[in-house]
């Protein structure tokens, strides 16, 4: 299922996202500053469920992606509070982030609470500064290529 020439497929996309979180598993675990052991706890988690749910997708199960659910290389858009946001953001792999992209990093706030979210679900993001209601309006898988 390649989209063009010079990209790959989406399976051999998951692939690697998959061999990403083996092989950096470590690194975002224990060397990434996260504030606390229930923190670090929570993101082990989520790799487990991403995990989950790439490999059901790999499978043959794509109901992740017949439901639009939010993975590494998804275009999504957004409404916090009561303002929608006007541009779509990239959800990322860490290295490949730049705010002035739209682009959010899996391993950021905003990213954990969207990541395998669907749209018209609601999530909390915490953050220093409080929390903010997002609603996800759209989600587009694009992959990561």
């Amino acid at each position: 299922m390649s989209r063009s020439t010079g990209t790959i497929s989406l399976r051999e996309e998951l692939v690697q996202q998959l061999v990403y979180l083996d092989e950096h598993r470590f690194t975002i675990l224990d060397r990434m500053a996260w504030e606390s052991a229930a923190e670090r706890s929570e993101i082990q988690d989520l790799i487990k469920r991403y995990q989950a749910a790439v490999e059901q997708i790999l499978a043959g199960d794509n109901s992740g992606l017949e439901r639009s659910m939010v993975l590494a290389g998804s275009f999504v858009s957004l409404q916090i509070g009561q303002e929608t946001l006007k541009d779509a953001y990239r959800i990322v792999i860490p290295g490949e982030a730049e705010l002035d992209e739209f682009c959010i990093s899996i391993w950021s706030p905003m990213g954990r609470g969207l990541l395998l979210a669907c749209p018209g679900d609601t999530v909390t993001i915490q953050t220093p500064f409080g929390s903010d209601e997002v609603l996800i309006l759209d989600n587009v898988y694009a992959g990561i290529a």
